[in-house]
């Protein structure tokens, strides 16, 4: 299941900035999650997921975004 969701998001052409904004939105969701195991878990799995999707940007690319947020 994990996987799949990795390839699907992977194959929708997420960028560095969609990366960036869903991690934070995952550590966001993770941090609300506390105390409750199914959703952690849940969590734990999205991150995983979002992981993979984005394997191959770099710092680098993660800057950009945030200096086209300030523009």
């Amino acid at each position: 299941m994990v996987s799949v969701l990795g390839l699907f998001l992977f194959s929708c052409g997420k960028s560095a900035c969609d990366c960036l904004a869903d991690t934070e939105k995952l550590a966001q969701e993770a941090i609300d999650a506390m105390g409750d195991a199914d959703k952690t878990k849940e969590v734990g799995e999205k991150s995983l997921a979002n992981l993979e999707a984005c394997k191959d940007y770099t710092e680098a690319d993660y800057k950009d975004c945030a200096e086209k947020d300030n523009d």
